[in-house]
């Protein structure tokens, strides 16, 4: 069988995350190949808790080995643009963790240097894996509530109400934003990918731990697509509740479609002339479903939809994607364009 060899840049929480995606692709999907984690590239020599993976400190020996297919970088946004520069010049494909950069202009450069090098990418706004999505842009595209009216989609996490979180690199002003850009990405993406393309946004940003972070805690958006069409953004990293609150929510002159992320395998449907309201659930022969695993063996949503991710991309270096929804860097930029309000 067929080896994909790649290495992870950078090994915090992210990394394990895709880490955990390679080893749950290969266990769980019929892949036409195997994906390999040869090396772990590190600042400092550590010990890599991976069987066959290698640590090492010094990138361009990775970068120069004939042997590895791709990088897949998750070290802190301010880095992506040096590393995507020196895997450019090795002519690596390019699997980059979500944002792309802390800022446009980075971004920017980052786009034209794999377009440029013809480089193969793709970027980690894997949330567009969810079947609810796929479902509720089915059901877009068959106008099912009619013309879109008005749109809602928020997440709120909690953990940047632990004082541990004081100094951490996401709280600094060299991340470009905070929550906008770590979790409101996702939801920029989102919109994008059903909606269609978003022309301006107007962005509130506080920050209410003003001793502990740099950057947004807290923002307010408001997004009008270039069909005109306006919609609410809402992303937090400081409240609390007892479930995560993460959810798309489309009005039309028809009905309502929402999505709740904790129920990634189905879609509430309102139906206003008949006063009705529809749970629709995916298929399991749905495409999907091809690399998104059903309910019984789920690893819940965030980390299948980082498995699904891995897979298109690693199906797109064999030349076998009949149907890949992976985010490019083109696809990443526009949503940094949204956040920088460029």
């Amino acid at each position: 069988m067929k080896q994909i060899n790649f290495a992870i840049i950078g090994f915090g929480g992210i990394a394990r995350t895709h880490a955990l995606a390679v080893y749950d692709a290969n266990l769980r999907y019929a892949l036409p190949y195997q994906l390999n984690l040869t090396h772990v590239v590190t600042r400092k020599p550590m010990d890599i808790p991976l069987a066959g993976a290698k640590n090492v400190t010094d990138i361009e020996a990775v970068l120069a080995d004939p042997t590895i297919h791709f990088i897949d970088i998750c070290t802190p946004n301010d880095s992506h643009l040096e590393i995507v520069t020196k895997a450019v010049s090795y002519g690596k494909s390019i699997y980059c963790e979500k944002p792309l950069s802390s800022n446009y202009p980075d971004a920017l450069e980052m786009v034209k240097l794999v377009q440029e090098g013809n480089i193969l990418n793709a970027v980690a706004l894997m949330c567009r894996f969810m079947p609810a999505v796929h479902l509720l842009k089915k059901e877009l595209e068959k106008r099912t509530i009619g013309e879109v009216i008005d749109f809602k989609i928020r997440t709120y996490h909690k953990s940047y109400l632990s004082e541990k979180k004081k100094g951490t690199w996401r709280t600094l002003a060299q991340d470009g934003k905070g929550a906008l850009l770590d979790l409101g990405v996702h939801l920029i993406d989102l919109v994008q990918f059903t909606l269609g393309d978003i022309q301006k946004a107007t962005h509130n940003e506080r920050i209410y731990f003003k001793d502990r972070s740099q950057v947004d805690e807290i923002t307010d958006s408001v997004l009008m697509l270039e069909d005109g069409t306006m919609g609410h953004l809402e992303v937090s990293r400081v409240f609390a509740e007892r479930e995560q609150t993460d959810r798309f929510e489309i009005y039309g002159t028809k009905g309502s479609i929402k999505i709740n992320f904790l129920k990634p395998y189905e879609i509430e449907i309102y139906r206003f002339d008949q006063n009705t309201t529809e749970i629709k659930k995916v298929d399991e022969r749905d495409e999907i479903m091809q690399y998104y695993i059903g309910e019984r063996g789920s690893l819940g949503f965030f980390q299948n939809c980082h498995t699904a991710s891995l897979i298109h991309f690693a199906n797109r270096i064999v030349g076998h994607s009949p149907f890949n929804i992976a985010a490019t860097f083109e696809d990443a930029l526009k949503c940094q364009r949204i956040i920088d309000c460029e």
